[in-house]
């Protein structure tokens, strides 16, 4: 293996994962081009903690372009489009038919055909708890390119749910620890604690690629990604931070790519914590809410590289609610929810049975820009008496469920519109038990919104449900929403057919239309 350079490094010692260098040759060995031709380094931000795509909890093997998953997104429309599966219908409310693509055949060059798609399905369903949830499936019939699914209770929106980067398709009976895909680009090599190495698959059912071989690196620390771009140690990175683009873009060398995202910016707040019976009251969380300026917040935190909202929806979407009144903001605006919300506020300054305020606010720098959320967010509760403590977090998920007691609010990002019409979001933030649910948000009138939700057919109909389910979070001040920030990459000129997602989840990057001259 070759010495590591210094992003490399960096790159590990950020990585508390532990892992294993993996290379059999099994994919390489099916098909995968292994001449001379041209290459690329490519540098993500979150490394994989498995070599197993299924279990996965990043969409680092996804995003290699080494497998695929059912049902696709259309970039542009985010609306489900064909990937393996290249058409489904339902025939009941608890019975799905999907066709399998044909010509497909796995890095092995083993046929995809309904079976290998079922047996696949049955594997994420027995390793991966959160899928199993996500797929209400009773039993599979495969007959041919035909896989018939038969769900436990109606399931509307199943199509969506194989948009997830989980469920990608591998053969589950192949040798080796290396996935068995069926994208354009295949296994040489995969260690979690360094580099993927991968080469061209010939036999892609799309047509060959471009590019004869790939690197791929993970690195959660922004400027580590974009020294290693200018250095040379990188080709292109995927999301730069937002304070490097000015300067990005005033490098000859370089190419800097910015479209509007699908997630959101926001603050969390902690319905079970220390200080549940504050956000419980209504009054102050629109409190904390009128001390956070968005438009100044995304001018300066995001340097203007995305869009204020309110809302979880970020603007112009099919399941965008419609505006509500604009919201104010200030100092006096904020004390005044605070003495309606039963605070003692005196001098301009808050206190409870006659002492100050005090909470812990939860941040993470993988998105660089929600340490300066945090940043502005405690020197605004500051002016009114809120001492708010920042916290920084390696790993925001598992920190917030360990330490459930611990914290009070937290700056965090989610993508919201997913698989093509909220439902990930709205099953997994927005609902009791919900993986993202950190908050332990618990609704009545919102669970029952959700349920409607997932009862009901058909893209218009979904699209209003989760339009109320987006004014009554908003309307309610249930979190904070803040900004939509852009998604953003950097790459030298000699890159072409780069083309940056809407979010790095539902979209593989490596492509067969990618190249490097």
């Amino acid at each position: 293996m070759k010495k590591r350079s210094l992003w490399s490094a960096l790159a590990l010692m950020l990585t508390l994962l532990a892992g294993c260098a993996v290379s059999d040759g099994t994919a390489a060995g099916g098909g995968a081009a292994t001449g001379d031709g041209h290459s690329l380094r490519f540098m993500t931000v979150y490394p994989a903690n498995t070599t197993d795509p299924q279990v996965v909890q990043s969409s680092f093997i996804l995003n290699s372009g080494a497998v695929e998953t059912l049902v696709g997104l259309d970039p542009k429309s985010l609306e489900l489009a064909p990937a393996l599966a290249q058409s489904w219908t339902a025939t009941d409310p608890t019975t799905w038919t999907f066709t399998i693509r044909d010509g497909v055949t796995f890095h092995n060059g083993k046929p995809v055909d309904a079976e290998a798609v079922r047996k696949s399905i049955a594997r994420v369903i027995e390793v991966n708890p959160g899928v199993a949830k996500l797929l209400p499936i009773a039993s599979m019939n495969a007959s041919g390119q035909t896989l018939q699914i038969h769900t436990s209770a109606p399931a509307p929106g199943l199509p969506s749910e194989f948009v997830h980067f989980n469920t990608v398709i591998v053969d589950t009976d192949a040798d080796g620890t290396l996935p068995i895909g069926t994208g354009p680009f295949a296994f040489e090599a995969f260690d979690i604690r360094g580099e993927a190495r991968l080469s061209r698959y010939d036999g892609y059912w799309g047509g060959p690629a471009k590019l004869a071989h790939v690197t791929m690196t993970a690195n959660q620390d922004a400027n580590a990604r974009l020294l290693a771009l200018q250095s040379g140690e990188a080709d292109l990175i995927y999301r730069p931070s937002t304070e490097s683009l000015d300067a990005l873009r005033g490098d000859s060398r370089m190419r800097v790519e910015s479209v509007p995202g699908t997630r959101v910016y926001h603050l969390l707040y902690n319905f079970d914590g220390p200080n549940a019976t504050l956000w419980a009251n209504e009054e102050f969380r629109r409190g904390i809410d009128a001390l956070i300026d968005r438009d100044a917040i995304t001018k300066t935190v995001l340097s203007g590289e995305g869009q204020s909202t309110d809302s979880p929806f970020p603007t112009g979407r099919i399941i965008t609610p419609p505006a509500g009144p604009a919201r104010e903001h200030g100092t006096e605006v904020a004390l005044a929810h605070f003495r309606a919300a039963g605070l003692d506020v005196s001098g301009g300054r808050v206190t409870r049975g006659g002492a100050p305020l005090a909470m812990n606010i939860v941040t993470y720098v993988a998105r660089p820009e929600l340490p300066g959320i945090a940043q502005v967010v405690e020197n605004a509760a500051s002016h009114v008496g809120i001492s708010l403590s920042i916290v920084t977090a390696d790993n925001i998920d598992e920190h917030l469920d360990k330490n459930r007691s611990g914290w009070d609010l937290a700056t965090y990002s989610v993508n919201t519109i997913t698989r093509g019409d909220g439902s990930y979001f709205i099953n997994g933030s927005l609902s009791p038990g919900g993986a993202q649910n950190h908050g332990h948000l618990d609704v009545a009138a919102l669970n029952t919104l959700n349920s409607r939700f997932n009862a009901t057919s058909g893209v218009g109909p979904r699209a209003q449900v989760a339009k109320q389910i987006g004014s009554m979070v908003r309307d309610d001040y249930l979190n904070a929403y803040i900004v939509s920030p852009n998604e953003t990459a950097a790459y030298d000129t000699s890159v072409t057919g780069w083309t940056t997602p809407p979010n790095e989840f539902e979209f593989p990057m490596i492509t067969k239309d990618l190249d490097r001259g």
